[in-house]
């Protein structure tokens, strides 16, 4: 693997850990060659495929045949290897880095929050993830973050940011992490209209929400061009989520992990009350998109199975003193830590569902999303979570989509993101084997990482 790795590598005579944007041209300035390609849209693959990059764009796609490269263009060797679109983290949150003490984290480290959310920009990139949708967090700090990676000063995926979490108003409970609070319809617009002035690009709701509450965000959202994302935590919060409008659903089988759904539910997540189009053709009609995050309640039975993880050296390399200390101390008692209360017996039954979601039509629905950064979920989970949905029924093409194709379409930015696509930006990811035979290859074998036309090596 090493040698195969190196040899790929010089053969492009590049080394980049770190590289600043590409300038946008239409001549080819990078070729991929030979290998596999899974272009993202599900149909055959392209053998002996060839990929041209021209700047930060996908120039020319076809085989060996049909596509010429031109002299003296920089080529990636890729025979025996897959080329992939570039990965999606659909639920993560860049100031969250697996801490037993999600609440008072960010409020202890804000002055660290550019620090950290570095460390996991750059991690998460060089885990094969391209774009990264941050579902709630410093929204100023998560800014300048993105404008630098854009800019070229730091590493790290496409950024796109939902900012202040709005809760519904709750006079019992105290607002630790200064989300935003919504108690009425009124407020809701004005909430909504000052989240989107801060230049989010999707708007997220959290809990059980009064219908007429939720359904003025949804309208306020969707006049301004973004969609909603809730984590919801109960059948009934699917419901009122689905009859508002919102566009994607989180947590859905893991937050409610207690027991089954009705059938009627289940159809009720599938087809929605007024679905919408998907699929390039427009010919799949269905609900909201929905993200499992089963990772999140399998990092504990991870960390219940093998403790002996939290001593892993990788994390004092990627974050100051201070906070690796603080992070090895909220790690000191899994078990004090509340969601991981039942989390075996849990996993059970929300794995289950998501196996009853996928055999009553949702397949076309699940977009890969991990809640990164949760208690014990670190850096990054997106792989093993993939894994997840293929022993739940999906194939592994469509286990790849959730990832790829899926995201984009949810974001609603498909045009320039989530294929491998002449005129699309040039995200993509190499992988050593085949995917479609083998998708934990994903978590072991990514061997080049390009985003933008810039091409990066994972941490080994």
């Amino acid at each position: 693997m090493k040698n195969r790795y190196s040899m790929l590598v010089a053969s492009c005579l590049i080394l980049v850990v770190f590289a600043g944007p590409a300038p946008a041209e239409d001549a080819p300035t990078l070729a991929i060659s030979g290998g596999m390609l899974v272009d993202g849209y599900g149909g055959l693959p392209v053998q002996n495929a060839v990929v041209l990059v021209g700047g930060d764009r996908i120039t020319a796609v076809g085989d060996v045949n049909s596509v010429n490269i031109p002299d003296g263009v920089k080529t990636l060797d890729a025979n025996g290897m897959t080329v992939l679109p570039g990965l999606w983290e659909s639920h993560g949150h860049l100031f969250h880095i697996g801490e037993g003490d999600p609440a008072s984290f960010p409020v202890k480290f804000k002055p660290q929050a550019q620090s950290i959310m570095a460390a996991v920009a750059r991690t998460s990139l060089l885990a094969g993830i391209t774009t990264f949708r941050d579902t709630g967090g410093p929204i100023q700090e998560q800014l300048a973050l993105k404008a630098d990676i854009e800019a070229g000063k730091l590493p790290g995926p496409r950024l796109f940011l939902a900012g202040p979490i709005l809760h519904q108003r709750d006079p019992d409970k105290p607002n630790i992490r200064r989300d935003y609070l919504v108690g009425s319809p009124e407020e809701a617009k004005q909430v909504t209209q000052d989240v989107i002035e801060l230049g989010v690009d999707q708007v997220k709701v959290y809990g059980f929400w009064d219908l007429h509450i939720l359904k003025v965000i949804v309208d306020t959202a969707h006049k301004a061009g973004l969609g909603v994302d809730a984590d919801v935590r109960h059948i009934n919060a699917y419901r009122t989520a689905i009859e508002a409008g919102v566009d994607r659903m989180h947590h859905v089988f893991t937050a409610d992990p207690l027991s089954d759904y009705k059938d009627e539910d289940i159809r009720l997540m599938v087809r929605g009350i007024k679905p919408v189009p998907t699929g390039p053709r427009a010919n799949i009609l269905r609900g909201p998109f929905i993200v499992p995050t089963i990772e999140m309640r399998n990092a504990y039975v991870r960390v219940f199975a093998f403790p002996e993880f939290t001593d892993h050296p990788r994390f004092r390399q990627q974050y100051s003193e201070e906070v690796y200390a603080h992070l090895r101390w909220s790690w000191s008692n899994p078990n004090a830590v509340p969601w991981g209360i039942g989390a075996p017996e849990r996993i059970k039954v929300a794995k289950r569902k998501l196996k009853t979601f996928i055999a009553a039509g949702g397949r076309e629905q699940i977009v890969a999303g991990t809640d990164a950064g949760a208690p014990f979920n670190v850096h990054s989970p997106l792989t093993r979570e993939m894994q997840h949905y293929l022993g739940a029924g999906l194939t592994p093409m469509e286990v790849i989509q959730s990832a790829t194709l899926r995201p984009a379409q949810m974001q609603g930015v498909e045009k320039d993101l989530g294929t491998v696509t002449a005129g699309k930006l040039a995200d993509m990811v190499i992988v050593d084997g085949d995917p479609l035979q083998d998708i934990t290859l994903l978590q072991h074998r990514i061997v080049l990482i390009i985003k933008g036309g810039e091409v990066y090596t994972p941490d080994k």
